[in-house]
């Protein structure tokens, strides 16, 4: 029998479908709910009419996911595409180049315990001693640094949170306009991707890890994150379609950011991924969430992820999204305080870099208060708030280059945390850098790359030499502790003594007057404790 009223049975199915989404609770997997991406000159709408030409009313387009990628969520009528029919018709379809399930996310938190001792995982992994050179907040080069925060909710009026929430310039609050013109009306600090608004959802998980990011530093009040000053932009997220429109969001911000020289954007280094799946899922089986580490790495944004909360290994069953191969995420698993994996948290030889703190943290919690936080959604924030504190190190070309190179620039901040790594031996065979996260450690790699660097107490040279009116003293120290430099005449008389710390990011150089000398041979040394150089100077006839 024909149906001389096709239209009838879509409106029927969409009125019956339409937000009506199929979760199953073991898997979170969404049974009527398909994420596609699809060539650049494809129409999603040509592609819906040839789904319901096979199967009479049976799909419909739900929401655009992200228009600079082309990815759609279809939602359709399983009862007429039974099994994974629909996803296999799509698959085989050449203007599409990715296809999956949509799921919803779990938010990787163990239960809270308040007798747990607090914030013992900074100083464990560097952070109070990099805080002697940079708390966080700007590069050297004045550009304000944002982390973008992925997660369940957060509450934007704790008042530890004051003063780091990011804040987008572009953007009039409360008018009612879209101001800057990119699809988001009043999207002063994120967005509320679950409701589609800029009204946040309050939720403890989100907040907590947004605390371990950026909680405000050194206000008398709570606790510390890892940046004592940093935005913080907030993104509500509960389903992979989510946060896909999330991630172009923030690549949007970044590479507006990049092409104005900061005039435009944000200046987004990285995003946090305090989530994953229900289940164990190898990435190329989420093929349009996992592509997107790739495009947020090519404006210079690099991905913080903490592994499933099950002892598993990810190599062999999977996980989202830690099993991404992208050079552009770095993950992480939960390290309790006596420092072994907690028994409840994946590992993986190849798949999960590093360890982290994660079990017992501490961090903010609602109603102005404070918890313990535990999971691998302790340990993501840790890293993720370690990039955003390496990017902020007082090293000019690095600041320089994370505009003009961004993608390389991120890179080479994963290959410091990676190669920093402090080897520990309950953690070989279970990452792949056998250790824990050692933002010290990254920083003195950084501190190399940016001109820096350590070696054997020595004077590498003195210049001018003859000198007249100054000569300068370059130098070598094996740490950056306060070091003697004295000067003495032929006669062994002390002329000049100071006291100066070697600097991690410039060359180490220490300029002498000597004006008022009378013209001879000198000899300049360095010293500390029993180490001690000494190499001579001229000062000729002014």
């Amino acid at each position: 029998m024909i149906n001389r009223y096709p239209w009838l049975l879509l409106l029927l199915f969409t009125t019956l479908s339409a937000h009506a989404q199929l979760v199953d609770p073991l898997t979170g997997q969404v049974k009527n709910e398909l994420l596609v991406q699809l060539d650049e000159q494809a129409s999603i709408t040509t592609l819906v009419q040839k789904i319901n030409r096979q199967k009479e009313a049976s799909a419909l387009h739900k929401r655009v996911a992200s228009g600079r990628f082309n990815i759609h969520l279809l939602q359709f009528d399983p009862s007429a595409w039974p099994d994974e029919s629909l996803l296999q018709w799509l698959n085989a379809r050449r203007e599409v180049l990715a296809a999956q399930y949509n799921f919803e996310v779990e938010f990787r938190q163990d239960p809270n315990d308040p007798e747990f001792i607090r914030q013992w995982g900074f100083p464990r992994i560097g952070v109070t001693e990099v805080w002697d050179i940079s708390t966080g907040g700007l590069t050297a080069n004045g550009d304000t640094i944002v982390v973008a925060i992925l997660d369940s909710g957060c509450d934007l009026s704790h008042p530890d949170l004051q003063g780091n929430i990011w804040n987008n310039p572009a953007e009039i609050p409360d008018d009612n306009v879209d101001n800057d013109n990119n699809g988001y009306v009043d999207d002063t600090y994120g967005w509320n991707f679950i409701s589609d608004t800029s009204v946040m959802r309050t939720d403890s998980h989100g907040l907590a890890v947004t605390g371990l990011v950026g909680a405000k530093g050194n206000n008398n009040m709570g606790v510390s994150g890892i940046n004592w000053n940093i935005k913080l932009m907030v993104c509500a997220i509960q389903y992979v379609d989510q946060i896909i429109s999330a991630y172009e969001y923030v690549i949007e911000q970044r590479q507006l950011y990049n092409e104005t020289q900061g005039a435009k954007g944000a200046f987004v280094v990285a995003t946090n991924a305090s989530f994953g799946l229900q289940t164990p899922t190898f990435c190329d089986e989420q093929p349009v969430w996992g592509g997107m580490y790739d495009e947020l790495g090519e404006v210079g944004v690099l991905t913080g992820a903490g592994t499933t909360n099950r002892n598993l290994n990810v190599d062999e069953e999977g996980d989202m999204p830690t099993s991404c191969e992208s050079d552009f995420i770095i993950t992480v698993t939960n390290m309790n305080q006596e420092e072994e994996k907690e028994f409840s948290s994946g590992f993986g030889e190849a798949s999960i870099d590093m360890a982290a703190p994660g079990q017992n943290s501490y961090s903010l919690y609602l109603f102005e208060r404070y918890t313990t936080f535990d999971g691998n959604s302790a340990a993501a924030p840790h890293l993720t708030g370690s990039i955003a504190l390496l990017y902020s190190l007082p090293c000019e070309e690095l600041a320089a280059d994370a505009l003009a190179n961004p993608k390389a620039t991120a890179l080479l901040i994963r290959s410091a945390l990676l190669n920093g790594a402090e080897p520990l031996s309950n953690f070989e065979g279970l990452t792949a850098t056998g250790g824990l996260l050692n933002v010290f450690n990254a920083m003195e790699i950084i501190n190399e790359a940016c001109g820096g660097s350590s070696g054997p107490l020595d004077i590498l040279r003195i210049f001018p030499n003859p000198a007249s009116s100054s000569f300068f003293v370059e130098y070598e120290t094996p740490d950056f502790e306060p070091y003697d430099f004295r000067v003495y005449n032929a006669l062994g008389q002390e002329i000049y003594r100071n006291t100066e710390t070697p600097p991690r990011f410039a060359s180490k150089r220490l300029e002498i007057d000597t004006r008022n000398w009378a013209p001879g041979v000198y000899f300049a040394a360095i010293q500390r404790g029993g180490e001690r150089e000494v190499k001579p100077v001229l000062v000729k006839v002014k």
